[in-house]
């Protein structure tokens, strides 16, 4: 054993210079297993000092568990000897000198050394490449997990466009089938079932760029058809190079089809309401004519036949003319109500500032007879009707007014609210010091004819209901907050990049 030793210490033998350079651990033993010689790698590997191998029996190096059976896999080779390469995956459970397990791979081949058999085992420590593997196989796992349970199908794809990860959603949503294997396989494979679309999108994805949200019907291979929302994104390797793309899909099939259907109810609705709208402006309009019959011929009889009427006949004509007055404005609000929409103007840039200076010169009267104090904030540009806009103010201005207290003369502030509101929506406040109302009549006072106060004060209780159809004509709405007693603030949303709004704003 000395002399074999020797033949690989000696630095005049080139194979000595190779044994002992060598990357990979080297051991020779003899038929009977005993480590003849082990070059610096293997002592390295192994954690063996220089020469400490030397004479000790092969499983040495192997756990206890594992020594017995090693035993009888060393006869039966010595009695067969064959080379035996790496990459055939010859997996070994090793053993270090303080006890610590860990994986080697082997390639073994024989030898003859001063005319005996003798073995040479290479050895190289994969212990850091499992590791990488085993977090490769839980990253993978964890990925899959994720897959499966995320709200939207997903599948990742390698820069051949084949399958790496297919979740169980992915599977549903596009085969019917959540059993089928498609790892490995193109997702084209075959085309039918995807739109040819995704092809020139995918390839450009693949270069670095992202899908954007795609709509899509596929139709899946249980030949139902599904309509599939989707984007696809690269993903990157940890050098940060492209190796794929990560596809998101979901069936919106059901979402589409019932907006459609919403979208064919509101264009009957909006048909009806304008039949309605239609049907009151026409009804009003024509009622007006034996109105004024009703009312000239009782002014007749009020003048005409005075003195042939009893008290009692004067009572009754006195009522009628009365009531015929009530119905005459209830008809002129009607019809005024229903012009928001049927007679409405087209959309033009307007300037906020230069309507309420019309509303406030139009109520000129009113205030000074109030001794009221009107506040009025810089108010931006809009897209809008301005003689809606001017109505809806004017209304709102003259109620403060008509509501005041006794106790207090009229503050009617009109404040521009430039909270973010949305894109495009502007907020503004009218507030007054008046009598207030009870909150929880704030969504009955925007009905039409509702009137809180009844026949205390004028009117038909129209004037807010058109207010609310104005707003929401103009994209918007209009609430109120108020406290008895203390005043009422009304709250009024506007688009101001509106074009046209002629639709049925009830709709």
């Amino acid at each position: 054993m000395s002399d074999i030793k020797s033949i690989f210490n000696q630095d005049s033998n080139p194979l000595a210079a190779l044994f002992n350079a060598a990357s990979e651990g080297i051991i020779i033993c003899n038929k009977k297993g005993i480590i003849v010689t082990a070059n610096p790698m293997a002592d390295k590997i192994f954690g063996y000092e220089d020469g400490e191998l030397i004479n000790e029996p092969l499983e040495i190096l192997l756990p206890d568990s594992m020594k017995k059976m090693h035993v009888g896999l060393r006869d039966g080779y010595i009695k067969n000897p064959k080379t035996r390469t790496k990459g055939l995956g010859k997996e070994f459970l090793a053993q270090r000198k303080n006890k610590e397990q860990f994986v080697v791979e082997i390639s073994i081949s024989s030898l003859q050394l001063d005319g005996e058999l003798h073995v040479a085992a290479f050895i190289n420590d994969i212990t850091k490449r499992k590791e990488a593997e085993k977090e490769v196989i839980e990253q993978r796992q964890l990925l899959e997990y994720y897959a499966d349970y995320a709200p939207a199908a997903i599948t990742m794809l390698d820069k051949d466009f084949r399958y790496l990860v297919a979740s169980t959603r992915w599977k549903k949503t596009f085969l019917g089938d959540i059993n089928e294997e498609i790892i490995g396989k193109k997702i084209f494979d075959p085309i039918e079932y995807f739109s040819q679309e995704w092809i020139p999108i995918f390839e450009e994805v693949v270069k670095g760029k992202k899908s954007g949200i795609q709509l899509d019907y596929v139709k899946r291979r249980d030949n139902k058809t599904a309509c599939i929302e989707w984007q696809a994104h690269p993903w990157y390797n940890n050098d940060r190079e492209i190796s794929g793309i990560i596809v998101f899909a979901e069936d919106v099939t059901e979402r589409v089809e019932n907006e459609k259907k919403v979208k064919l109810y509101l264009q009957e609705l909006i048909a009806k309401n304008r039949e309605l709208e239609d049907f009151a402006y026409v009804s009003s309009h024509d009622l007006q004519e034996p109105l004024r019959k009703i009312r000239a011929f009782g002014d007749r009889l009020k003048t005409k036949e005075k003195e042939k009427l009893s008290e009692k006949g004067q009572d009754y004509i006195d009522r009628m003319l009365s009531s015929a007055e009530r119905m005459q404005q209830l008809i002129s609000d009607l019809l005024r109500f229903s012009r928001i929409t049927s007679k409405a103007k087209d959309f033009e840039q307007i300037n906020l500032n230069n309507v309420l200076t019309d509303v406030i010169s139009d109520l000129e009267i009113a205030i000074n007879e109030a001794e009221a104090e009107i506040r009025i904030d810089h108010l931006p540009n809009l897209k809008g009707d301005s003689t809606q806009l001017r109505q809806l103010f004017q209304n709102l201005i003259s109620n403060a007014i008509k509501f005041k207290r006794d106790d207090a003369k009229p503050i009617v502030e009109v404040k521009y609210l430039p909270e973010d509101h949305g894109e495009d929506v502007i907020q503004i406040a009218v507030k007054d010091n008046g009598i207030g109302f009870d909150q929880k009549y704030s969504d009955r006072i925007f009905q039409i004819f509702q009137r809180l106060e009844g026949r205390k004060y004028n009117g038909s209780g129209i004037g807010l209901a058109i207010c609310k159809k104005i707003a929401q004509r103009h994209g918007g709405d209009i609430t109120a907050l108020s406290n008895i007693g203390k005043g009422t603030t009304f709250y009024i949303t506007l688009r101001t990049d509106l074009e046209n709004q002629n639709l049925d704003i009830n709709a």
